[in-house]
């Protein structure tokens, strides 16, 4: 089950989106939603060297000022969050039967303290990456925790309309990651009025044993075969999704070496940076 749910945020309207999100996943599960925002430190560039004393202590104050101004925002975004949707404040994650959120202030590496806060969750759900991926910015991140946490990553798209989907889709690849994402994903596949298994013309053969592993688990499965040959395959994923009326998408995440979907492209990085629906990657 989907009970612990984590949600990295830095107190934006992109982190509303994704929690207002994380409450549609809650309610479907009764989970707690574990709030983080890490802190950063300000700290003086290294230009700053040969600068007077005074104009150095002025730059730390008001940058100290505006990394204390985001932990207001954070504070105040959490707890009109939690009041709005009815969400029940604790310390920790309970045993009762109903949706509970905490706040988590951390301060240093947000890549090392996320790797380690998401040990123990069952989903991390971020907002999705707005730098290119490989790049400077937030799409390492998730590049990060997907690869380190051992959790699914689930993308939440700008603009998304927080509801509840009931159709869900699996670009199947015959791959570990793509094994572990059906496995991971299990608890919402099996309360879905619909899933589809997206492969392509050479994996049809064999997209029985996906279906009865799945129907034995109780879902509801057909498979789609992906048009064309070559091409862009998430581009190709996010058209089906589109055309069958899927919202909800699991893949495998980087099938291939990170560095080669860096230098050329991939399934992964297209669906980092261009999905419109949720989606859940697992490595």
């Amino acid at each position: 089950m989907i009970k612990i749910i984590l949600v990295p945020v830095d107190g934006t309207e992109r982190s509303s989106e994704v929690l207002d999100t994380a409450l549609v996943i809650s309610k479907r599960f009764n989970s707690h939603i574990k709030v983080v925002h890490v802190r950063e430190r300000a700290s003086e560039p290294y230009m700053f060297g040969g600068i007077p004393k005074n104009y150095r202590e002025e730059f730390a104050r008001m940058s100290k000022k505006a990394v204390d101004s985001t932990v207001d925002t954070v504070r105040t975004q959490f707890n009109a969050f939690c009041k709005q949707g009815g969400v029940k404040i604790t310390r920790k994650p309970s045993g009762s039967n109903e949706v509970t959120a905490s706040l988590h202030v951390l301060e240093g590496d947000a890549e090392t303290l996320l790797g380690k806060e998401s040990r123990l969750v069952d989903v991390v759900a971020m907002s999705r990456p707005t730098h290119r991926i490989g790049g400077p910015g937030v799409g390492e991140l998730h590049e990060s925790l997907m690869l380190h946490s051992g959790r699914p990553v689930l993308i939440v798209p700008p603009e998304w309309r927080a509801h509840r989907a009931d159709h869900a889709a699996i670009g199947w690849n015959d791959s570990v990651e793509a094994s572990r994402a059906i496995c991971m994903t299990l608890p919402w596949l099996t309360q879905m009025k619909k899933v589809t298994v997206l492969v392509s013309k050479k994996r049809e053969p064999a997209v029985g044993e996906v279906i009865d592993y799945l129907k034995r688990h109780g879902c509801k499965v057909d498979y789609q075969v992906l048009s064309g040959r070559g091409g862009n395959v998430g581009k190709k994923m996010l058209a089906t999704c589109a055309d069958i009326g899927a919202e909800f998408l699991v893949v495998g995440g980087f099938t291939h070496t990170r560095t080669r979907q860096r230098l050329f492209g991939g399934v992964t990085s297209h669906l980092l940076s261009n999905t419109n629906i949720i989606t859940v990657m697992a490595h």
